[in-house]
């Protein structure tokens, strides 16, 4: 219309003195537009009553062809002719007006916070406000003035800030807000630009009050240190050099690898405490919306657990990170949580499982904190099962070696078995070694014994706990018959408890068997006739000094205990009783399995006892004790398991569905007096 094609001119106030030409070239357009418009209502009214003399002066007019035409095609040209000069009439007003708002836009900026200029800044954002409304229509003003960033130091509607918690908007005193000033000044502009953008600010140039911004990070203290990694790899690549062709989207590229590699780099840091057997388990991991079913329920309230973060993916599953209230027992927490989860998928329940445990903390102001790890319920083990079979057989065969060994220095046996092997050779008929074999098959029945009830006490602990194991691997030593039965939790346990309880019972039952065995067969050396015992194995001195304990309990039975046997030269051989030797293999055999280092059995007590990041902690100082330990003595037992078990019995266990609450005070007793006992045994007299 017309009104509105002669719009108001007040905005030319602004304008004078340096839009002159432009105000002239504004009044020309709108001079022919109305003109137009006042052409176009005459026209129209042709034929319908209008006064004689301005239609006769129309029709005396020289129309070009072009314009012969009906009078109301002619009054639908020129309306269209006027509103295309309506537009660019208001193109151009526009087009002064967003102009002039730039330049008040930058005078905003360069005022900041300076308190003397705090009058100027109120009449400048008045000049604003008055110009676009006075340039658009109320509803593209409003939305005009809520877009410009340096018009509002109101946060950016896109970060979504979060209020703040009760307890969390302390007012700052005005000392603690000119520290707090004086510091922003001297952080780097990608962190400048992180903190603005953690509290809704679009960057650090946009915030016009530094009060203000300060106050709304004081009151915003709840963001997660995810997103603030986030937003600092954005921050820092937009702060990267550019000019290049293709450097900047090369340097965004790099920022990119870069924050990848730092986000894992800070996963890896949280599941450096579980074992490979975890962290490379790729069959049945949970999803985003599996893991999304967890933070729902504890979004809810109606759990101990308060969660700082969402999940997080890491190797075998995702992470929650949070806090747990020690309102109650920490295993109603798993159970409130399997029970709500159970009511909402039966499936999810059935595949999946989730933990409490400790995980390392990304604030240095403490060294683990609380987390739930949702995993599948089934751990699978990761060594091949032909390997496992392959070196079962390997250890096997070398146990009998050995035990055949040991009869090596007893020179009436090896004539014996001489003459026997020379007569087969010459076809002489049938051979009988039925003599050997009674000297041999105890020493291995008595050997294995030990190690049956050993892996049958774990077993059936297992199995009262509800807890799957794998099927045992031998492990090979070369200065035993065999190391130690290796097998896996393939669940987890409730808690450390039931962890300590399956690890203990094994060594236990062992070691009992294997100390009985020795002093039974000691009070048989001692008993046998003369005959039976010129064909018993023998075991050198040195390698009885190898252990307190045993070379002491030999000395003390056969020698009287001042030391005839054990001060002898170590090359020295004491005739023993099959029974005897077995006994004292296999008490050396199951004290190592006690040793506090990875998951051996005294690992897995050591965790239970300890927790993991302790268990780490204690775990490294015995492992490094014992390879001084190497270098001091000539223990080859002691050397031969730090070469076994860096290869095979490094790693922590697979997680307890509650790994806060650690064993109690008689099981860490327990634990401490087989340390002890195991040291004993294994650590050498000289």
């Amino acid at each position: 219309s017309a009104p509105r094609i002669g719009c108001d001119l007040a905005i030319g106030e602004e304008w004078r003195g340096d839009k002159r030409k432009t105000e002239k070239n504004l009044r020309g357009l709108r001079m022919r537009a109305l003109l137009l418009l006042i052409v176009a209502q005459t026209a129209h009214g042709f034929g319908t009553g209008r006064p004689r003399a301005v239609r006769g002066r129309l029709e005396r007019t020289r129309t070009p062809a072009r314009l012969r035409m009906s009078p109301d095609d002619e009054a639908q040209r020129l309306r269209e002719k006027a509103n295309q000069l309506r537009i660019e009439a208001e193109k151009a007003r526009l087009s002064v007006g967003v102009k002039k708002i730039d330049e008040l836009e930058k005078e905003l900026r360069d005022l900041k916070s300076n308190e003397e200029d705090a009058g100027r800044l109120e009449v400048l954002k008045g000049r604003v406000e008055d110009l676009v409304r006075k340039s658009v229509t109320a509803d593209v003003a409003d939305e005009m003035l809520g877009s410009l960033a340096a018009f509002s130091s109101s946060p950016d509607s896109d970060a979504q800030p979060v209020a703040a918690s009760p307890g969390q908007g302390k007012v700052l005193s005005e000392e603690e807000m000119k520290t707090a000033l004086a510091l922003v000044e001297t952080l780097p502009v990608p962190v400048k630009d992180t903190l603005a953008r953690s509290v809704g600010y679009p960057s650090f140039d946009s915030i016009i009050q530094l009060e203000e911004f300060i106050e709304n990070l004081n009151s915003k203290q709840d963001t997660t240190a995810e997103r603030l990694r986030k937003l600092y790899y954005e921050a820092f690549a937009r702060n990267l050099p550019g000019g290049v062709e293709g450097g900047q989207d090369d340097a965004e590229e790099i920022i990119g690898m870069l924050a990848t590699a730092m986000e894992e780099s800070s996963t890896g840091r949280a599941m450096e405490l579980f074992p490979r057997q975890v962290q490379e388990n790729e069959e049945g991991i949970p999803t985003e919306d599996d893991a999304q079913v967890v933070f729902q329920v504890l979004a809810e309230g109606s759990t101990c657990f308060s969660a700082s973060e969402k999940p997080q993916k890491v190797g075998g599953g995702y992470i929650i990170k949070g806090t747990y209230k020690e309102t109650s027992n920490s295993s109603d927490l798993i159970d409130a949580i399997d029970g709500k989860i159970g009511k909402i998928s039966q499936t999810w329940k059935n595949k999946f499982q989730v933990s409490l445990v400790e995980i390392y903390s990304d604030d240095d102001t403490q060294l683990f904190q609380d987390a739930l790890f949702i995993s599948p319920n089934k751990f699978p083990v990761m060594a091949p099962k032909a390997l496992s079979v392959a070196v079962t057989a390997i250890a096997l065969f070398s146990s009998v070696v050995y035990c055949i060994d040991c009869f090596a220095e007893n020179t009436v046996v090896m004539e014996r078995l001489k003459d026997a092997a020379q007569i087969g050779q010459n076809g002489g008929g049938q051979v009988d070694l039925s003599w050997f074999n009674e000297l041999l098959i105890p020493m291995l029945l008595v050997l294995g014994a030990a190690q049956a009830l050993h892996e049958a006490a774990h077993y059936t602990m297992a199995w009262t706990k509800q807890v799957k194991l794998s099927a045992p691997t031998i492990l090979p030593s070369q200065a035993l018959p065999y190391l130690s039965f290796q097998n896996r939790l393939k669940t987890s346990p409730r808690d450390y408890a039931s962890l300590f309880d399956i690890a203990f019972v094994g060594p236990f039952v062992g070691l009992t068997f294997s100390f009985l065995a020795l002093y039974y067969g000691l009070q048989l050396t001692l008993t046998v006739d003369s005959s039976t015992a010129q064909l018993f194995p023998s075991l050198p001195v040195g390698f009885l000094t190898q252990s307190a304990l045993g070379g002491t309990l030999v000395d003390t039975v056969l020698g009287g205990g001042d030391g005839i046997i054990l001060n002898q030269d170590p090359t020295t051989q004491v005739p023993l009783h099959p029974v005897a030797v077995a006994g004292f293999l296999g008490m050396i055999v199951h004290a190592l399995d006690l040793v506090p280092v990875g998951s051996t059995d005294g690992g897995r007590m050591s965790q239970a006892v300890l927790g993991r990041v302790w268990h780490l902690t204690f775990s490294s100082i015995v492992f490094f004790s014992i390879l001084v330990a190497t270098f001091t003595t000539d223990s080859d037992s002691l050397l031969g398991f730090l070469f076994i078990y860096s290869f095979t019995q490094r790693d922590l266990e697979v997680p307890c569905r509650n790994e806060i609450e650690k064993a109690d005070l008689p099981r860490a007793l327990t634990a401490f007096i087989c340390w002890v006992l195991a040291a004993l045994i294994i650590v050498p007299i000289r």
